[in-house]
């Protein structure tokens, strides 16, 4: 019976698309339908070896609409949980958050207030089975139909933990499902005594209340006289939540943002239905390369009207909005259908659409603030004040990083300690280079001496002489010697990464960010710009 539901819905799927043709698209519809159609079940029947049905029908839905964009999906009855999320905050689940790392399926984040917390699920564990099913090299959005299910139905877990010796210890922990609710603002502090800072972190659809609640509590605890915005690593949400976002900082009744698609009738000016808590208040807002979609709404509309100033780094630039279509059997589509536009007129998407389309790059387009300050279109939000992040690291701080091998050294030593409490560099450092060395990476911070010790086992195969080998070896030997520690030399840079990465494996997320604020070099600068006059200086440039 499955298969047969995936017969009809793989066909209605693809055909959708080609609703864009020019000539005939109805016949057009209906031959391919039945091309489609008779391909799919002969590939099904006939193919050498047996072919899994839902897995074939996955690959080619995800190859067809990533060919459009990389926001277009196709979601099963296993993804709900993401439209549970936008939609109440909450979803059901054991509480943890996993993503794939060095081809694993890993924890990346343990829900305080779980089962999972309460277990002692940490992150960076490798998920290897859940009840009979082998889980290890899926993919996130597969894990989703394990983990689902009636509140309470008991779940089993075996998991792999990182140690420093090489290999992973095996843990079995049997939890239940339950609901988990994920809280919008997840910090929520003031600095120096009288400037607020909310940390967003998804548009929900309750995220506009729960920011106003948090706003009027800074307000009613002490004069607050600014107040900072963080959407640094938010992905977006909903665009009723970011409209109504925006409408918390302007005054009533402005256009914030308009949608444009394929059908001029279907274009929309969206206003904010709620009413302002502010529209006075100093504001910055942060903003990264990971900060998309909805994140990019309120910051662009924000520095459009000159009603804050942007500090951080460019962000992803995804100007487009997407639409959910019901389909079959309790699933659904999220197909891109409009862009939208700030109140200057620009959009920000930066990349083509459909992807497939390769069209020579045009001379920037430029627009104004409402204060006359120029900003760029199709290019993301870029900040008034750019601060670099993560790509102003030393070279081999950002290797370790980009592969993973601080997460995985930091699941490791963290396993061995009893309290989440950082040992002197004196330890911490000779540690995980002893790390690198056993899983065979510690000469990848050396490259020279790795290229000796590279000549020299070639020199032993070539059968050379053996003075000559003893003349490269005593040339490795005094190389190491007089090599200084990379990990030593950039203990500046990477003590503060460390204690962050073994925090996260004995703290909720929130609490390590909240204890890395008063380190955080945007926010110190969005501090200053508020502390001086720096702040009102951005907002009055203009170029006319």
């Amino acid at each position: 019976m499955r298969h047969r539901r995936l017969l009809w819905i793989l066909p209605a799927l693809l055909l959708a698309t080609v609703l864009l043709a020019q000539e005939a698209p109805y016949l057009k519809l209906s031959k391919v339908s039945e091309i489609l159609a008779a391909l799919f079940r002969t590939v099904i029947i006939h193919y050498v070896e047996p072919v899994d049905v839902d897995e074939f029908f996955r690959i080619g839905i995800d190859s067809l609409l990533r060919r459009l964009d990389p926001y277009s999906y196709f979601i099963d009855e296993e993804g709900s949980d993401e439209l549970d999320i936008l939609s109440t905050g909450a979803y059901v689940g054991i509480g943890i958050a996993a993503a794939v790392r060095d081809s694993m399926l890993t924890v990346i984040e343990v829900h305080p207030n779980t089962q999972a917390w309460a277990a002692g699920i940490r992150v960076g564990d490798r998920i290897y089975k859940i009840d009979s099913a082998v889980v290890l090299h899926r993919s996130s959005r597969e894990l989703r139909r394990y983990t689902r299910g009636e509140p309470g139905t008991p779940i089993a877990l075996w998991l792999l933990r990182q140690r420093l010796s090489g290999g992973y210890d095996t843990l079995r922990l049997q939890l239940q499902r339950e609901e988990i609710r994920l809280r919008a603002l997840p910090i929520v502090e003031r600095f120096h005594d009288s400037i607020g800072y909310v940390r967003l972190e998804r548009f929900s659809r309750r995220a506009p209340e729960e920011l106003r609640q948090a706003i009027q509590q800074l307000l009613s605890q002490a004069r607050v006289r600014a107040l900072v915005l963080d959407l640094r690593d938010n992905p977006g949400g909903l665009l009723d939540a970011a409209v109504n976002v925006c409408g918390l900082f302007l005054p009533p009744d402005i256009p914030i943002v308009t949608v444009r698609g394929r059908d001029p009738q279907q274009d929309r000016t969206y206003y904010a239905y709620t009413s302002p808590v502010s529209t006075e208040l100093p504001l910055v807002v942060l903003i990264n390369g990971r900060s998309a979609s909805a994140s990019e709404i309120v910051a662009g509309v924000l520095q459009d009207l000159d009603r804050a100033v942007l500090v951080g780094e460019p962000s992803l630039g995804k100007g487009v909005v997407q639409t959910m279509f019901p389909m079959p059997y309790g699933t659904s589509l999220r197909l891109t259908t409009a862009r939208y536009y700030m109140p200057s007129g620009r959009t920000i998407q930066k990349q083509p659409l459909p992807e497939f389309v390769h069209s020579t790059a045009a001379p920037p387009q430029y627009y104004r603030t409402r204060n006359g300050r120029p900003i760029a279109a199709n290019s993301g939000i870029l900040p008034d004040t750019i601060v670099s992040g993560a790509d102003s690291l030393p070279l081999p701080i950002r290797w370790l990083q980009s592969e993973g091998w601080i997460g995985r050294f930091a699941t490791a030593y963290a396993a061995s300690l009893a309290t989440p409490k950082l040992p002197p560099p004196t330890e911490l450092l000779p540690q995980l280079e002893r790390f690198l060395e056993v899983h065979g990476q510690r000469d990848r911070l050396y490259p020279l001496t790795h290229t000796l010790r590279v000549a020299l086992r070639q020199a032993e195969d070539a059968s050379v002489a053996a003075t000559s080998v003893r003349q490269l070896e005593r040339l490795l030997h005094q190389l190491q010697r007089e090599e200084p520690s990379l990990l030593q030399r950039y203990q500046t840079e990477l003590l503060p990464i460390l204690e962050r990465e073994l925090l996260l494996r004995f703290l909720p997320r929130a609490e390590v960010l909240r204890r890395s604020l008063p380190r955080d070099p945007q926010l110190q600068v969005a501090l200053e710009l508020l502390e001086n006059y720096g702040y009102h200086k951005i907002l009055a440039a203009s170029s006319k």
